[in-house]
């Protein structure tokens, strides 16, 4: 049975506080986040049995997006969002990377501002390439960005995928869509875009930049992605939750932990990798984002507000548009019934735990509703 990362995070934090980490605001919100998630400080509810007499108590998700406990339900409806905001162009997937040399700027007091300038430098390219009468010609295009910060060993490495339709509306007010289904923008031409506005950008602030990345190939790739609907699974499984899995965790042993990754320049052949439990630790917390920082956003007719222009970009792409009134149960799905694990009988909520932390050992007080 693999380990719990929730598990392996509480498990080595007293040794990697011991050494006196410089951890920012963020983070030690995040460790007090997973350390409390669904203890009696959370507070909750208390539920019974109304066959067996049995009790149980259901504590409350701190819902920090650095938890690998939370996440799970909100990915799934994005997930089943997305997929109903699709239009009918052929989809691809656009991934902006930052040159090594700029990782420095996203630690410290404009860490936020960085993640910022990365999104409209991305977004202000991929809106210029594709406003281009030689690749889309859609002065009004729309697509939809993610922001990633790690690999699959957890290192610190920022970039967005932007899931995007081939499609948009013309200066003429007509939809355009791309005249090949496998092809959107030349690589070269958008990465060139990228670092331009990035410098750009980044003038304009008080950051500062190694000269030297002005130079360097900036890292873009475009994937054709077909209807878009593998693209938006593939990312939601990053969209509410954390950088690793508790399938990933083969063993603890001691001090030390082991777990497997994908050698992405190999073909994802399956690597592991044993690393000590403080390690573990200083790397997970390096993914941990600014507060107040969106790292989900939206763009021209994908923006949640814009939907009377996707609607005319779906239709004259050829997906049904629903006219009339809509059943809102039809798009809800109801969250299964809590049930008891002693003899399977649907649970009825008794009262409401405590928010205070409990200073005696045994069951936390509640008060009955």
């Amino acid at each position: 049975m693999a380990t719990a990362v929730i598990d392996v995070l509480r498990r080595f934090l007293p040794s990697f506080l011991a050494s006196a980490p410089a951890l920012c605001p963020a983070q030690w919100r995040a460790v007090w986040a997973f350390t409390h998630c669904r203890t009696p400080v959370m507070g909750g509810h208390l539920y019974g049995c109304g066959k067996c007499g049995r009790r149980e108590f259901a504590y409350h998700s701190c819902n920090h997006r650095s938890c690998p406990q939370c996440g799970r339900t909100a990915t799934a409806e994005w997930v089943e969002r997305e997929l109903g905001k699709r239009v009918g162009a052929p989809y691809f997937m656009v991934t902006f990377t930052l040159p090594a040399e700029l990782r420095c700027l996203f630690f410290g007091p404009g860490a936020k501002e960085a993640y910022d300038l990365l999104f409209a430098s991305s977004a202000g390219a991929l809106r210029e390439k594709l406003a281009d009468p030689r690749w889309l010609g859609a002065t009004h295009s729309g697509f939809t960005g993610i922001l990633h910060t790690w690999t699959q060993q957890l290192l610190f490495h920022p970039h967005i995928h932007y899931i995007v339709p081939g499609a948009g509306i013309d200066a003429a007010g007509r939809v355009v869509t791309v005249k090949n289904a496998n092809f959107l923008i030349r690589v070269e031409v958008l990465a060139g875009a990228f670092r331009q506005h990035f410098r750009d950008l980044i003038a304009s602030t008080g950051l500062r930049a190694d000269p030297a990345v002005w130079t360097k190939d900036w890292g873009v790739n475009i994937r054709e992605f077909g209807s878009g609907s593998n693209a938006i699974k593939y990312l939601g499984a990053y969209v509410c939750r954390t950088a690793i899995g508790d399938s990933r965790i083969l063993s603890v042993r001691g001090e030390e932990l082991t777990y497997q990754w994908k050698d992405r320049a190999n073909n994802n052949a399956i690597r592991t990798e044993t690393i000590p439990g403080t390690e573990f630790l200083r790397r997970y917390l390096l993914h941990v984002l600014p507060r107040g920082m969106r790292s989900i956003r939206y763009f021209g007719f994908c923006h949640p507000a814009a939907k009377k222009k996707r609607e005319q970009v779906a239709f004259h792409t050829g997906r049904p548009l629903l006219v009339g009134p809509v059943d809102p149960s039809a798009f809800t799905k109801p969250r299964p019934a809590r049930c008891c694990p002693r003899c399977d009988t649907p649970l009825r909520r008794l009262g409401t735990v405590s928010l205070e932390q409990p200073t005696t050992r045994g069951p936390p007080p509640f008060t009955l509703s």
